[in-house]
């Protein structure tokens, strides 16, 4: 599964509202979160711990529509998602950039982040790839 590709776009952000721990986690984050890999970028409205909406677009539209933006290479994304990379790790490493938004406004979402990875993992299954 690609994805910065808008179906797995959609199952991940129906991946976050069945989330008990993102409604938990999340209740209090209100962002529109870009997530970017080359050319490529998923845009996830979260509000209320819950997703409200994420659109595949370019990475130049993502970084101009998100608050935030996480960068790095596919290969990151994928070791993120598939648990074999942690999100503060890679950011503190420089393996993921964060060209748009303030890194200390985001460290109480840290446990959010982790759980939106989560999530992530989930719908890669439920599309039957990894």
């Amino acid at each position: 599964m690609d994805l910065f590709e808008q179906a797995a776009a959609d199952a991940w952000c129906k991946a976050i509202g069945e989330s008990e721990a993102f409604q938990k986690e999340g209740r209090s984050w209100t962002t529109r979160l870009g997530l970017v890999a080359g050319a490529k970028g998923i845009l996830l409205e979260l509000e209320g711990g819950r997703c409200r909406s994420a659109k595949a677009l370019p990475a130049e539209e993502t970084t101009r529509q998100a608050d935030t933006v996480f960068s790095a290479s596919e290969e990151t994304w994928r070791a993120l998602i598939e648990g074999r990379e942690g999100i503060v790790g890679a950011v503190m490493g420089g393996k993921v950039q964060l060209p748009k938004g303030d890194l200390l406004s985001l460290a109480g979402y840290a446990g959010a982040a982790k759980v939106l990875l989560d999530a992530a993992r989930k719908a890669s299954g439920s599309l039957g790839s990894a």
